[in-house]
């Protein structure tokens, strides 16, 4: 039971660091399956995972069929993931200021149209426009999902509710990549977009049942002021993130290990098909990834009690290092997806982490802009794993790859050790719903 609640509790106002108040209910075994609006939202987005985890699995296979290069795939992920460091501070703007409800249900529409149109795409430049513009609709989609969630449930809650959050969000993943591995021999690899645009009109559509921003009438005068000062609201946010010290710990460290990230998503299916002989294996090999993903999910919502936040974030750099290098040794599918498997679940350690410090630690007026910048500089280095590793995937062996890009993690993770040192266990950082002091005066 989270400290500060008894049996006897029914009902709490809990004050928030932006001075907003939310209700705290300790009534019931499953507090989160009887939140109508964040089951629905669950449900809703389940269907957009679904698509956008197909789309990401085909989008690099597509491009490697139509250009048979190593390094136009690379450019066609750099470009899929840009709009976050290019968009980033803008989306996180418009997440702040319009109704997040509808932001959803627009922009899982629009993606949608992006997606129907990509298989007309022959030409490798225009491949790479509707990459980029799907993203930047995948930008204002994700940050206004994570702003909206800690609008659903209480405090208390909240480490529980990104827990299954990413569960769903891996498990889609996993259920995807197997059904996507069919699908491709059966439609074809541009035909999976028709199905993807598809899924994301009911993704959408669902959201319109949930009731308008229904946490923006319990604002304060100060948080609504600050979600429609642009140009100081962006001073907030990075002011947050530098006066933060997890915040600022948390960003530094992805921020430093995001190209290895970038590096394996080319590398995964060169892999597949220089090592296990058949470029198709992929998305049976990312089902692993996923599945891990689903598991490491719901262990992290039990480590997030027991450890300090940032540990578990560098103990997910030590095994993805590891799991590298492992990974580029094997030449059997079923180790190659165990590997994956592991490599899935020290991942969500850091993933799930990164998600949750967020969601706690930001005023609510200023979320979107500060995910958004976070993700933004988080992503910045991400392309110079893609170009990178599209440029030597040509000229040099996989095993080759593994062992430099294993070693280059593993000097990231050490390097990120120092960032994790001085700061409070997660239930002193919450205060368990009693006043123990901040975070910073008792580290």
């Amino acid at each position: 039971m989270p400290p500060g609640l008894d049996d006897n509790s029914i009902v709490r106002k809990a004050k928030m660091k932006d001075g907003s108040e939310t209700t705290r209910s300790s009534t019931g075994r499953r507090p989160l399956a009887s939140n109508r609006r964040l089951v629905l939202l669950f449900f809703s987005q389940s269907l957009g995972m679904m698509a956008r985890a197909a789309y990401f699995v085909a989008l690099p296979l597509f491009v490697l069929e139509r250009t048979g290069s190593a390094f136009s795939m690379g450019i066609s992920l750099f470009l899929g993931y840009a709009p976050f460091t290019l968009a980033g501070p803008f989306a996180g703007s418009v997440v702040d200021r319009f109704s997040r409800r509808d932001l959803i249900v627009a922009t899982n529409l629009l993606y949608g149209a992006a997606l129907l149109v990509l298989p007309f795409m022959h030409a490798q430049y225009l491949i790479y426009i509707t990459a980029f513009t799907a993203s930047v609709f995948g930008v204002v989609l994700a940050n206004a999902i994570a702003a909206l969630i800690p609008e659903l449930v209480d405090v208390v809650h909240l480490a529980k509710a990104n827990s299954v959050y990413a569960f769903l969000r891996s498990a889609n993943y996993l259920v995807s990549m197997f059904a996507t591995y069919f699908l491709i021999g059966a439609m074809g690899k541009a035909n999976i977009f028709y199905l993807c645009s598809i899924l994301l009109l009911p993704s959408g559509l669902i959201c319109l049942a949930l009731k308008r921003d229904p946490s923006r009438a319990a604002r304060t005068p100060d948080n609504e002021e600050g979600s429609k000062d642009g140009g100081g609201g962006l001073r907030e946010a990075v002011r947050i993130i530098r006066s933060d010290r997890h915040v600022r710990a948390l960003t530094l460290m992805h921020l430093m290990f995001m190209p290895i990230f970038g590096a394996f998503e080319v590398m995964l299916p060169v892999f597949c098909a220089h090592r296990l002989g058949n470029a198709d294996y992929y998305p049976l090999v990312s089902a692993g990834v996923g599945a891990g993903l689903a598991l490491g999910s719901l262990l992290t919502y039990r480590l997030l009690g027991r450890f300090r936040p940032l540990d578990l974030v560098f103990v997910s750099f030590l095994g993805y290092s590891a799991g590298v290098f492992v990974l580029s040794r094997n030449g059997l599918l079923a180790s190659a997806v165990a590997v994956s498997f592991a490599m899935g679940m020290v991942d969500a350690f850091g993933f799930t982490t990164y998600e949750y410090l967020k969601q706690r630690l930001v005023p609510a007026a200023y979320r979107g802009r500060v995910f958004a910048i976070m993700d933004a500089v988080v992503l910045l280095p991400l392309p110079l794993g893609y170009v990178l590793m599209g440029y030597f995937a040509e000229r040099a062996s996989i095993a080759t790859l593994g062992v430099w890009l294993g070693a280059i993690a593993l000097a990231l993770a050490i390097l990120s050790f120092p960032l994790t040192r001085g700061l409070p266990f997660l239930g002193d950082a919450q205060n368990g719903g009693r006043n123990r002091g901040k975070p910073e005066e008792r580290a």
